[in-house]
């Protein structure tokens, strides 16, 4: 058994409609953050056996971002009882078409979803995704020193997080700059893709894919994992079967279609 941590307030739940008819597909538990839920959005998570956990309102604007190192840290440390094999961290807007559970027998501490052509394309701060995560009771230190690092800003232990902030805060057009010290957006993915740069700047471009790249830093074992399997970006909100494909991840043009209301019956034919 594993668990789920996912993340959403109450104008984005739409986009979660995908997640919550595909939940079943997964043997985990499931647990929601959000700051200002419905009592209809609860009730929904209740009929799909999501446990709900309200968020300070303030903090989830500010901070939204950051706050999945806090989710994963937090769950690991209540799991006192060592009832779960490992955690996944998956944005609201993902749905899944198997269950990935077995992935946890790898020899790794932490898990990140690599996109392979972000990294032979050298796009520094995509080369990872952060809509999913992976983690095991393991991967407290990293976690600690991933809010660390976001709360100062560098770290001289991974210098690639100053690398990639430097290419979203300078030379970008207004609309396309973001700064270190806004929480809300690009921390998490800024880290997760310097622990990716980290690796790839030592040992060469290698395309992951099925089986991870498992690499240590600072004595946690990070593996690597393709978002061709394991995070798939698309727009096509159609849920169907295809062996080895795990979880697959909405962009823009699907989560808009979710937002207007169409039934998934519709948008499945």
């Amino acid at each position: 058994m594993h668990k789920v941590i996912t993340m959403s307030d109450s104008n984005y739940f739409d986009t979660g409609k995908l997640l919550l008819k595909t939940r079943d597909r997964v043997k985990a538990d499931f647990i929601l953050y959000g700051p200002d839920l419905t009592k209809s959005q609860i009730s929904i998570l209740k009929k799909n056996n999501i446990e709900y956990n309200k968020v300070d309102p303030y903090l989830y604007k500010t901070q939204m971002q950051f706050l999945k190192f806090s989710f994963l840290r937090d769950q690991i440390n209540a799991d006192v009882g060592g009832k779960y094999t490992g955690f996944s961290l998956v944005d609201f807007d993902t749905f899944f078409i198997n269950d990935w559970s077995s992935i946890f027998n790898y020899d790794f501490d932490f898990g990140i979803t690599i996109r392979n052509n972000m990294v032979k394309d050298k796009v520094l701060r995509a080369y990872t995704n952060g809509g999913v995560v992976f983690a095991k009771r393991t991967s407290t230190k990293l976690l600690d020193f991933a809010r660390k690092t976001v709360v100062h800003g560098e770290s001289i232990d991974l210098v690639e997080y100053d690398r990639i902030w430097n290419t979203l805060e300078t030379g970008r057009p207004k609309h396309k700059t973001h700064y270190r010290d806004i929480f809300r957006w690009w921390v998490d993915q800024v880290f997760l893709s310097s622990l990716a740069l980290n690796y790839f700047e030592k040992y060469g471009y290698c395309k992951v894919g099925l089986k991870p790249i498992i690499f240590e830093f600072n004595k946690t074992k990070v593996g690597m994992f393709g978002c061709n399997y394991y995070n798939v970006l698309d727009s096509k909100p159609r849920i169907s079967y295809k062996k080895n494909i795990y979880i697959r991840h909405l962009k823009t043009v699907g989560r808009n279609i979710l937002g207007v209301n169409k039934t998934i019956e519709k948008l499945e034919k």
